[in-house]
């Protein structure tokens, strides 16, 4: 029995440990946008965080290339993404265990990119809606949905561009329908099983801190329990 429990904690302690290294890109204005670094400081206090406001793809681009990451975070609601390093980003979702986030309020009309992007993660399709309209959880029992009650977003002072997805292999969460519907989905899990796509922006919603951590939650679960970490600790036995 002690065996049993010892196992059990080595794995809980390895499944929550923090990412090492996350790249950020956030946009900030009228007083929204700082709820994901909050909520990384919350969430993950011990990750070292490399952090680009607003549209300093330079700087982004930069890190991308020269350092691996663990989670990948771009919440784009108001900088053009265009000049953003998306053919790495890409090949950084395909070939590596890196997670993504992903949100942009482009994803319909921006660079073939970012839609390369979205296709490799699930989603065939975003359809912009530029106005306030409920959202909902599709799956209530999902951990990124956990004690959010209500999912209205605030109005950042500009023409809100959110993104009404259709996905292939995505699994959606939220939706901006009562129900499931077609074409209207909202936050999804990317067919990795770990990443996100979303349509929805967490930045200027009433519960940002709460969402924001749930995702985090979501996308740490096991980030560090590695085949071959796993066969280290069943060697110790």
């Amino acid at each position: 029995m002690k065996s049993i429990c010892f196992i059990f904690l080595v794995v809980t302690a390895i499944c929550v440990a923090d990412p090492n290294n996350v790249l950020l890109h956030f946009d900030k204005y009228a007083g929204y946008g700082n709820a994901v670094m909050y909520a990384i400081e919350d969430v993950w206090p011990g990750t070292t965080v490399t952090a680009v406001e607003g549209g300093d793809w330079v700087t982004f681009n930069s890190a991308l290339a020269s350092e691996s990451f663990d989670v990948i975070i771009l919440e784009n609601w108001k900088s053009n993404s265009d000049a953003c390093d998306w053919a790495t980003l890409l090949y950084v979702y395909n070939v590596t265990d890196t997670r993504i986030f992903l949100a942009d309020w482009r994803l319909n009309f921006g660079s073939t990119g970012v839609q390369d992007l979205m296709a490799a993660m699930g989603v065939s399709g975003a359809a912009v809606n530029a106005t306030i309209l409920p959202h909902y959880g599709w799956e209530p029992s999902h951990e990124i949905c956990a004690g959010v009650s209500d999912w209205t977003q605030a109005d950042p002072v500009l023409a809100i561009y959110s993104n009404d997805l259709t996905v292939t292999d995505a699994s959606p969460v939220t939706g901006w329908t009562v129900s499931v519907t077609a074409g209207m989905a909202g936050i999804c899990v990317a067919n990795d099983g770990v990443s996100i796509i979303s349509g929805y922006t967490p930045a200027y919603s009433v519960e940002s801190s709460v969402i924001w951590e749930n995702i985090l939650e979501f996308m740490g679960e096991g980030l560090v329990l590695e085949q071959s970490t796993w066969a280290d600790i069943k060697a110790s036995f």
